[in-house]
């Protein structure tokens, strides 16, 4: 069976971001990748035409030869909540809203005689955590911004099937500004500290400089899911004074202390909801997904309490991995359960040497191709030189790792701001993340021994106190870091340059970020690596096995 996901139709609900597309065939993941990857527009809306094609060619497969198109939201789930209290204009909007599914629907047929089914947004999100975890069973959290008519949910998978238990309605379905959204909360936070859209995780960086002093129980707090307060409109009600309204303003005491109120509400809610989850189900496994889930100290703070045992997060945790989340649902549903431990996420777009040498030379570029890839990179990170990093599939989901990232020498110091400054082009307190090898990560971090392996770089560990001066680069100002293990089977060309690393000063670990400047998605062809290292301060590129230098 050929099932392909989608996250996100043209013309529909137009908060929808992330669109993206996935390939499930005779029951294993093919291909997953982001429009934005493509179209280099970062959290692209709309139909994911370019995605789709990825999919299909990596598939091998036509849009006529597919059985399923599954999309992840369900235009008839604002039924289940149908308010007696509702307007004529929000009827109209949906009523609209029904007649462009239809349309889709049509649009589709004359191309495919798939079957196309729609799933609930929270329940793709669930399959795409707990469907790739290799669970047997575990507690589901599923927290974003909005969903059809919910911005939380609870679910227990078992039996290669999955239940929903409970969740956070929006209460008030019509009115967008009165929604108790989770996610929209953190949003809101973020916008009123100057942090712009989508910079949720600058939010989560920034709170590591403050104090959680700040009351946010008349804003976000929840002790389970019937007794919590969720009003984002209140942030400038009682925190007015604290609006940053500008962006180049300076961050000030106020400013970070309000980030880690907000960052502290999130943990103690989600924690006490995972706790609650315990007590119903007994269940010690948890997965979590949507983009909340993104939230790596969130995450370490359920993985610290007593009552789970093991944590899976799925590395697109965002929207666009409910295109997976719908495809798995589907087959699932129609077939039989596709169950199975994803060991990495390098599922989206890939090139020969052959295809980027021809892109060299079409550029008239000069490059050496060199024998061994791993020892020149690893050279040149050890005398402090700043590296893009091109090799192999592109990762899934909004974390580089690995194989289309920036790299350089975390015991450096200073090295973080010069990436920063030049590279990046973004605000000098944000921090950066290491890439270990995975049988080390428990000599330089803490914590890490309960999990084992953290490959998607979406826990919080800190960082032994013995070793923050000498990786300065890589130890936030609170000594934590978002770490990414690494092993051989997941990347063998990324775990060579981490043993090659280690020959030379002793340490299997590098400073690890996304290639890619300011405001625009992760590098995914050989152009898109050439045009990054020639307009930013890249000092070097790897990419495949030719090397440039400036």
């Amino acid at each position: 069976m050929k099932i392909l996901g989608i996250n996100q139709i043209p013309g529909m609900f137009a908060w929808q971001h992330d669109s993206a597309a996935a390939l499930i065939k005779n029951g294993k993941l093919v291909a997953m990748s982001e429009e934005e990857r493509f179209n280099r527009t970062r959290h692209s809306r709309g139909y994911p035409h370019k995605a789709i094609n990825f999919c299909l060619k990596k598939g091998n497969i036509k849009m006529q030869d597919l059985d399923i198109i599954a999309i992840s939201y369900n235009p008839y789930a604002f039924l289940k909540r149908f308010p007696v209290n509702f307007y004529w204009r929000s009827l109209l909007q949906n009523i609209l809203n029904l007649g462009l599914f239809w349309y889709f629907k049509w649009q589709i047929k004359s191309q495919t005689k798939a079957k196309i089914v729609f799933i609930d947004h929270h329940l793709a999100h669930a399959a795409s955590a707990f469907r790739c975890s290799g669970f047997e069973k575990a507690n589901i959290f599923t927290i974003d911004g909005s969903g059809e008519t919910e911005s939380f949910a609870f679910f227990i998978g078992e039996n290669g099937k999955i239940k929903r238990v409970w969740d956070i309605p929006f209460d008030n379905f019509w009115s967008t500004k009165k929604w108790k959204s989770i996610g929209l909360v953190y949003s809101r936070v973020t916008n009123f500290l100057g942090l712009g859209t989508n910079g949720e995780g600058k939010t989560m960086g920034l709170a590591s400089y403050g104090k959680p002093v700040y009351d946010f129980s008349r804003i976000l707090k929840i002790s389970n899911h019937k007794n919590y307060y969720i009003d984002r409109r209140n942030v400038s009600k009682l925190y007015k004074e604290l609006e940053r309204k500008n962006a180049d303003d300076p961050l000030s005491d106020g400013h970070k202390n309000l980030a880690a109120s907000l960052q502290n509400a999130l943990e103690e809610s989600i924690v006490n909801l995972a706790k609650e989850a315990n007590n119903y189900s007994k269940i010690k496994n948890f997965c979590l997904a949507g983009g909340v889930a993104l939230n790596c100290n969130a995450n370490s703070r359920i993985l610290d309490q007593d009552f789970c045992d093991n944590i899976f997060i799925q590395p697109a945790a965002n929207d666009a991995g409910a295109a997976l989340g719908a495809a798995l649902e589907a087959g699932s549903f129609f077939e039989k359960p596709i169950n199975f431990k994803l060991e990495h996420a390098y599922w989206g777009a890939d090139f020969s040497d052959n295809e980027i040498e021809k892109t060299l030379k079409e550029s008239k570029l000069n490059y050496k191709k060199v024998d061994n890839i791993e020892e020149a990179a690893a050279k040149l990170i050890t005398q402090g030189r700043i590296i893009g990093w091109f090799q192999g599939a592109m990762e899934m989901g909004p974390r580089a790792l690995g194989n289309r990232s920036i790299i350089a020498n975390p015991a450096i110091k200073g090295i973080n701001d010069k990436v920063n400054n030049y590279v990046k082009h973004r605000e000098r307190w944000r921090p950066f993340a290491p890439s270990v090898a995975e049988e080390d990560a428990t000599e330089y971090f803490e914590g890490v021994e309960k999990i084992s392996e953290s490959p998607f770089m979406l826990h919080t560990f800190f960082v032994k106190e013995k070793y923050r001066g000498i990786f300065p680069a890589i130890t936030h100002v609170d000594g934590s870091s978002r770490i990414q293990t690494v092993n051989k089977k997941q990347n063998e060309k990324y775990y060579k340059l981490l043993k090659e690393l280690e020959k030379i000063n002793k340490y299997p670990i590098v400073l690890n970020t996304s290639f890619n400047d300011k405001g625009e998605p992760i590098v995914c062809t050989p152009k898109d690596a050439i045009r990054c290292f020639f307009s930013t301060g890249l000092d070097a590129l790897a990419i495949g096995n030719f090397l440039l230098e400036k």
